[in-house]
This record gives C-alpha cells, structure tokens and sequence, in this order.
C-alpha cells in the first residue's frame, strides 16, 4: 500500500474546519445578554432552533497562490456527525466523525494503490465533536457537553466595539469570540493555537445568516505563517443524509490483478 499525499492547504484545513467554522454556544444561569443578541442577529431563536443538519460547499485558496484551490464538501448532522471532503490535484482526503469514532482517508482516485486510511486520536476526535456541537448549536449549550463560557468583558477589535466571550471544551481546546457589542455580529474567532478567523460578505438561507467567505489566518504544520480564504458557493439546511456517510468506511479496494500466464506455447521444430 503506497499512501496518497494531501496537499499543503489540505493539511492547513484540518485544524481550522474541524473547529466548525463559526458557531458555538453555552446556556445557563450566567448567560450573558449578547449570546441573545448573538442568536438574533443570525436568525432569532425559531429558525435556529429547527436546524439538525448543515453542508457548506465552497472552495479554499491560499493567499499567496503558492498552493493549488482545493474543493470542500463539510457536513454536519445532529447529533455528533461530521464529514470533510477535500479535493485538490494532489488527491482526495475524507475526514469523518460519527458519534465518539474519528477517521480519516487519502487516497488518489487515479491510482487504487495509492491510499491510507487513518484512526483519530482522542483530542482530534473532541476537536471533531466540539466543532459539530458548535456548528448546530447557535452559541448555546455548552454545558450539556461538559464545556462552560467565561465572559471577559470589552475589546476592540478592527475599530469594533466587542464583548469577548470564551467558550472552553476542555483544558487544550477553546474558542474566544469577538461579538460586537451593539448588534451581536461574531467579527472575529481565535483558538488555542493562535489561529484566527474573520467572516465577511453574507448569505441568508432558511432565514439564517451565513457568511460568504472566512479569512483563516494562523500557522501550518511546519510552523510557518499561514493565511487562505475560504469561499462558500453553497449553504443547505436541514437535509437528510444517510448514516453511512459519516460511517468509517471499509478498507480500499485493492487493485485487481493481473491474470496469470498461461503455458507457453510448444517450441517450434
């Protein structure tokens, strides 16, 4: 088995599209008013609160154009369901989640011996299962996974008067939100290892807010700084999708093979 390589920009997405982009949550007694205003401004409680399923389509391009764009297909699915395909020349990698099993698989469809099929460790799986909470949550119900919000007052963030809230998942895994004071507008994400994401443009399906785009800025795996846009074409809301997608799949075909050589052929006299 020869496993197929990700690209570069697909290995810079894991981290940040395993965060689920955008959303997160906490209730309680301690609540503080702008997760209200938050959950307003996307859309108001009756249309967050039929949402159990979530797929966006897009595209990511690297800001420098040193890496080739790479399609995405992520989906969310109540309760803990979450599929990442990304395609780029390099080859295809599928990310899954369903319930407490993560896995992960590369492969080239060009060439059948070239894939690799991966189990997910503890923290990859709670980052997984803590951003599909997040993506279907709103910014409400962190406690019921165990997580709690810690409000911490008042910054500025690109001119923008702001309530930073902190949603914590565990002890290595948080997001801080950036929420303008005045409307409830997320202007700005950061997480534990110093990644930051910044929504712009809107897109409003189901009577539900959506960015257009993410600017995800942070560091890749070698360390260096890394900056890509990712572009949604398409939101869908609330589809059915079969529990087999999100289902560890089952090992790769292996390529068939050759026929075997017949008998030679009797030397000619």
């Amino acid at each position: 088995m020869n496993p197929a390589r990700p690209a570069p920009l697909i290995r810079a997405l894991r981290p940040v599209l395993g965060l689920a982009l955008l959303l997160t949550g906490a209730f309680g007694a301690e609540e503080p008013p702008i997760i209200a205003r938050a959950r307003e401004f996307l859309g108001g409680e009756e249309a967050l609160s039929r949402v159990r399923s979530l797929r966006f389509i897009g595209t990511v391009n690297s800001f420098s154009g040193s890496a080739p764009p790479v399609s995405l297909v992520l989906t969310y699915q109540r309760p803990f369901q979450q599929r990442l395909v990304s395609t780029s020349p390099a080859g295809v990698e599928v990310t899954g989640l369903d319930g407490e099993v993560g896995w992960r698989r590369i492969h080239d469809p060009r060439d059948l011996r070239k894939w690799r099929d991966e189990s997910l460790d503890a923290a990859q799986v709670a980052r997984l299962r803590a951003g599909t909470f997040e993506s279907l949550a709103f910014f409400r119900g962190i406690e019921s996974v165990g997580g709690r919000l810690e409000h911490t007052g008042s910054a500025r963030v690109s001119g923008v008067s702001c309530e930073r809230v902190v949603f914590h998942h565990g002890e290595n895994l948080r997001f801080v939100r950036y929420f303008e004071a005045e409307t409830g507008r997320l202007v700005k994400t950061e997480t534990e290892d110093g990644t930051s994401v910044v929504e712009e443009g809107e897109q409003r399906v189901a009577g539900i807010r959506f960015p257009q785009r993410l600017v995800t800025s942070g560091r890749g795996s070698d360390k260096r700084p890394s900056r890509f846009i990712v572009e949604f074409t398409q939101v869908q809301v609330n589809e059915d999708f079969p529990a087999a997608q999100f289902a560890r799949p089952a090992p790769a075909p292996a390529p068939a093979a050759a026929p075997a050589p017949g008998p030679a052929a009797p030397a000619k006299r």
